[in-house]
């Protein structure tokens, strides 16, 4: 990473873990449900009942990694409108490095 991107490699690593394991929950299919009129959707999308709870664990590790990730000690050196550039800036940067990771 550049100097406009240079993070501490624990802050990175939280960050890629973060992404990662937002697109590992994108991946499961939706779970089905029924309406108010009695009405089921999304029944053909592949979900089946095991994903209940790959889903609790994923979003568990993910709450940690964002907290983990929220609370670096790295953020405290930035203010107001700074912080939230630089979180932009890491955001951008290890979505770019997972990218270029998968090839795309």
């Amino acid at each position: 990473m550049d100097a406009d991107t240079d993070f501490p490699d624990d802050l990175v690593d939280l960050e890629r873990d973060r992404q990662t394991l937002l697109q590992q929950l994108k991946a499961i299919p939706p779970r089905p449900w029924t309406d108010t009129a009695g009405i089921e959707h999304r029944t053909d999308q592949g979900w089946v009942p095991e994903h209940d709870q790959e889903v609790a664990q994923l979003r568990a590790r993910l709450t940690e990694a964002s907290l983990a990730l929220s609370t670096h000690e790295y953020w405290q050196t930035f203010s107001g409108p700074d912080r939230v550039a630089a979180k932009s800036r890491l955001k951008q940067a290890v979505k770019a490095s997972l990218a270029d990771d998968q090839g795309t």
